[in-house]
């Protein structure tokens, strides 16, 4: 076992566990996280979408020796102190446009749609969010879409 060093939602962190365990394991075994969702493990649902150094990545499919002691993770519990509140302007979009069914998907949807603002701006096109490819089972993209923007706006 080897002794990994990083940030995760603004707290230094350690955890001694085997080079090729997946970041996602470590946030939800290890340091008990659970926002960040198991859904596929090799990078296709995007469930467990966070952020690494403010970009939006997927922990299922990076082993933590790729992690270097100055990264910064940010999960869905961290997202609020990014912006000094209790809710990021995208989780009150979320809650307003009444997004989730079954809320699996919910986290990394959001952690996906406040990275697609920051790469694109506040003003999100159709084109844009045809880009994302995080799934929904339960299908409630046409309310996702208009809490990307209307969480957009507010960013």
């Amino acid at each position: 076992m080897t002794s990994h060093h990083f940030k995760v939602n603004g707290k230094d962190v350690s955890v001694d566990c085997d080079d090729d365990v997946r970041v996602l394991w470590v946030l939800r075994d290890l340091l008990g996280i659970k926002g960040p969702k198991y859904g596929c493990g090799i990078n296709v649902c995007k469930a467990c979408t966070c952020h690494i150094n403010g970009r939006a990545f997927n922990p299922c499919s990076v082993p933590v020796s790729k992690l270097d002691s100055s990264d910064e993770i940010t999960t869905i519990e961290g997202l609020p102190d990014t912006v000094g509140k209790d809710l990021h302007p995208m989780q009150e979009a979320w809650l307003d446009m009444d997004v989730p069914q079954c809320g699996y998907c919910q986290p990394g949807q959001i952690m996906a749609a406040v990275d697609l603002v920051k790469k694109r701006g506040t003003d999100i096109s159709d084109d844009d969010l045809d880009t994302l490819r995080n799934i929904c089972r339960c299908g409630t993209y046409s309310r996702i879409r208009e809490a990307i923007k209307e969480g957009a706006k507010n960013m």
